[in-house]
């Protein structure tokens, strides 16, 4: 089992045990630092929805610098009860959902639920950016004045908005780049 650490905010320091092999990829430290940086002001009290959580890293960061609670949906179960191990052990309040991210974005909206930030982290070279990023916004799951960020590898496109989503911002770092849509509203 590896470890990473949360880089900033009250959990600062604090070690994440992650899944062994490379089935997850955990951010870089710096990485994940930059996107909580990016995010800090839309985070105090915010929801998360973290879609492909691997090991929970970037909820925790993003909990760690004032988000009030996240929601991890994992489809690997082994990384799911790491998240949930994680989560009791650091004491912040996740719910892991088991399942593909695809599938669960409607049954949120079934419940009600809507986030501030929900990040889209799939695979890399596996093309679910785009199909994410529409699911996300046929079932209005970004709250108003929310935003979703995807994550891809520098040598993908960039997901296109078809709805309520507008692509505001990019940021690159290294090989990773970070695509911001945000929301009209408050």
């Amino acid at each position: 089992m590896g470890q990473v650490r949360i880089t900033s905010g009250t959990l600062r320091g604090r070690a994440v045990e992650t899944p062994e092999g490379d089935a997850t990829r955990p951010l870089l430290s710096r990485v994940r630092k930059s996107l909580a940086d990016l995010l800090r002001p839309r985070l105090a009290g915010a929801r998360i929805l973290d879609l492909f959580g691997g090991s929970g890293a970037v909820a925790f960061e993003l909990l760690s610098n004032g988000a009030r609670e996240a929601v991890v949906v994992e489809l690997a179960a082994g990384a799911a009860r790491l998240i949930e191990h994680n989560a009791v052990r650091l004491g912040v309040p996740i719910t892991v959902v088991v399942g593909d991210a695809r599938v669960h974005v409607p049954s949120l909206v079934d419940r009600g639920e809507r986030f501030d930030v929900v990040v889209i982290a799939p695979p890399y070279g596996c093309g679910l950016q785009q199909e994410v990023l529409e699911a996300v916004e046929v079932h209005d799951v970004v709250a108003p004045g929310g935003v979703a960020v995807v994550q891809r590898d520098r040598c993908e496109p960039p997901a296109e908005p078809r709805g309520s989503l507008r692509w505001s911002r990019s940021r690159a770092y290294g090989r990773t780049v970070f695509d911001f849509y945000e929301t009209s509203g408050p």
